[in-house]
């Protein structure tokens, strides 16, 4: 590998098993190596690592046959004394030097034949996550329920009038940062989900993509002025108090950057803070003074009443 910084992709991991292997990853990557990581979705990643109740997913297994890198399956269950067998690592890895030798191997040193130059249309893929996505996506007018989705599968159900989300309980991941998408849910997409414990769609939401970090990279903007419409309630005490920090500045109108300096907050984290509330509709951008989301539901509330 000629270029000093690799794309690693993490996916279908529990934010604790994810933290282990990047420290494991960090610690024996040379620090000449910058690592970017990112998600499996991203056409440039060198690496996946991939929880391996997810491998056979359709959307991993169409990730993995589209493009050539190393990947590994990660399991929690014990294999070998946790040696590196078969495409398979296991968590703790007790290990080291086996999988210091993969990544010297396949990571570090590929082969010619496994290395791969993507087209230029797919190295300038630009991403879909505009407000008119998700403005269609919570819709108010809409009647039917929405199946959530990503390459790890369902993520859960939604009623927009009800405000009610129903989640895929069986999904470690409770977060997205990959091909996520929604459609029609269909009465198959209902038996992936528990309709048990109902929960409100506009709290939980706010919370899923907060904490999809590298998701709202591909929709955070790089600067603006911007308005918030309702402070969010975060339902983890993680990053509360700095949640409620933006909300305040934010709910009377501010600028991302000048924001950031004034709470002496890394740029990146007021980003994610406006791109949680881009993709929850909780959000209007100001341009000269005009309230742009605003604006646009006026002129949609007038032409149906021409």
């Amino acid at each position: 590998m000629n270029k000093q910084y690799i794309n690693i992709a993490i996916t279908g991991l529990s934010s604790n098993h994810s933290d282990e292997l990047k420290t494991q990853l960090r610690n024996l990557i040379p620090q000449e190596y910058k690592i970017n990581w990112s998600s499996a979705a991203d056409p440039t990643i060198d690496c996946l690592f991939i929880h391996e109740s997810f491998y056979e997913t359709e959307g991993i297994q169409k990730i993995i046959r589209s493009r050539q890198f190393p990947w590994l399956k990660i399991s929690k269950q014990t294999h070998n004394e946790n040696r590196l067998h078969e495409n398979t690592l296991s968590l703790p890895i007790t290990h080291i030097e086996s999988f210091s030798n993969w990544i010297i191997q396949h990571l570090l040193h590929p082969s010619f034949e496994n290395q791969q130059i993507l087209p230029i249309e797919t190295q300038n893929k630009k991403t879909p996550y505009k407000l008119e996505y998700f403005s269609k996506m919570l819709d108010t007018e809409r009647n039917s329920k929405l199946h959530l989705f990503d390459t790890l599968g369902t993520i859960a159900i939604i009623d927009i009038q009800k405000n009610i989300a129903w989640l895929n309980t069986e999904r470690e991941q409770a977060f997205t940062d990959s091909g996520f998408d929604y459609d029609i849910a269909s009465t198959s997409n209902f038996m992936k989900v528990s309709r048990k414990q109902p929960h409100i769609l506009s709290d939980w939401l706010w919370q899923f993509f907060w904490d999809s970090s590298i998701f709202l990279k591909e929709i955070a903007p790089e600067d603006g002025h911007f308005k918030i419409h309702m402070w969010p309630k975060p339902a983890s005490n993680v990053d509360r108090k700095t949640i409620f920090q933006l909300s305040s500045c934010f709910i009377q109108g501010g600028k991302v950057s000048k924001i950031a300096t004034q709470l002496n907050l890394p740029i990146e984290t007021v980003q994610r803070f406006i791109a949680a509330n881009i993709a929850t509709l909780n959000l209007s951008k100001i341009i000269f003074g005009i309230n742009i989301l605003t604006h646009q539901k006026s002129l949609k509330l007038q032409k149906k009443q021409d």
